[in-house]
């Protein structure tokens, strides 16, 4: 029997030392894989363990047909889109702040600083229909290719393409003339 079968075996017979190993052997490697899906840190940390909490809660049911280390990193990929997907279809789109339309106002003479491009950036996604946004978002900040969107989403793949255009549409007109600036920052990012 293998290391990695020998240890899923301790660990459904309740072994904790077993259980420490397979997290600390595991947990940064999978934290890191989480986080090019995730970017905020303490998200991505809460849904590395969740992945390590569902395995000792359900130790003794627990089957792992392929190797250790791709159920991990697919467990924890599972857990990372469906965040995304709760997170981005929960979020409304909010109205822009009459502080920035100010202040980008005033900005015109000189060019935008990053901070303020940004949340201009992200307020142009928010904007977006509800579909459009969490396939943009899992595309574009999620990394993720269009096939890739395309099976957890359950959609096809020309759907996808079809919803980018449409999103790429609308954050030019939302942007209008910040559009070759915002180009220039999120090509560089």
């Amino acid at each position: 029997m293998e290391e990695p079968e020998k240890l899923i075996k301790a660990i459904q017979l309740g072994d904790e030392k077993a259980f420490e190993k397979l997290f600390y052997e595991h947990y940064h490697k999978l934290y890191r894989f989480c986080r090019q899906y995730i970017f905020e840190k303490e998200i991505a940390e809460e849904l590395v363990q969740d992945v390590f909490i569902y395995i000792w809660e359900n130790r003794r049911s627990l089957i792992i047909s392929r190797s250790l280390s791709a159920y991990l990193h697919t467990a924890v990929k599972n857990r990372a889109l469906n965040y995304l997907k709760s997170k981005y279809a929960r979020e409304k789109p909010q109205p822009l702040e009459e502080g920035l339309i100010t202040s980008l106002s005033e900005t015109e003479e000189s060019s935008l600083d990053q901070h303020q491009l940004h949340q201009l950036v992200q307020q142009g996604i928010q904007q977006l229909p509800e579909r459009c946004r969490i396939i943009f978002t899992l595309s574009r900040q999620g990394g993720l290719t269009y096939d890739e969107i395309a099976e957890e989403l359950s959609i096809s793949k020309e759907s996808v393409k079809s919803q980018i255009k449409i999103a790429l549409q609308k954050l030019r007109a939302y942007l209008k003339e910040y559009w070759e600036i915002w180009l220039i920052f999120f090509l560089n990012n």
